[in-house]
């Protein structure tokens, strides 16, 4: 995560805001439940594969939680994926990692 506020801190306030409201739309527009419903993966099955329960899983998937990159790793690798961010500065220029 240092290396994202590090990466952010660089670029202007006018950018930095723009960042900010393209992930919010982002966070808006995928949902996790979205996912997994994908890959006709039950709450249940899910829970079970991250050795978690149902109820916590549910409140992961809530539209308004703010997760960490961390729990989004965990609960795309539980489904078989990989989590993979696509920066796009203000020059055009890519930056891509993988988590």
């Amino acid at each position: 995560m240092s290396n994202y506020k590090a990466l952010l801190e660089k670029q202007s306030p006018e950018s930095q805001q723009r960042i900010a409201v393209k992930i919010e739309k982002l966070r808006q527009d995928i949902a996790l439940s979205q996912i997994r419903e994908e890959l006709n993966f039950s709450q249940t099955e899910l829970a079970r594969t991250m050795g978690i329960s149902q109820p916590t899983l549910a409140k992961m998937e809530n539209p308004d939680n703010d997760p960490r990159l961390s729990t989004l790793k965990r609960y795309v690798a539980a489904l078989g994926g990989e989590v993979r961010i696509d920066v796009t500065l203000p020059n055009g220029k890519h930056i891509a990692f993988q988590l």
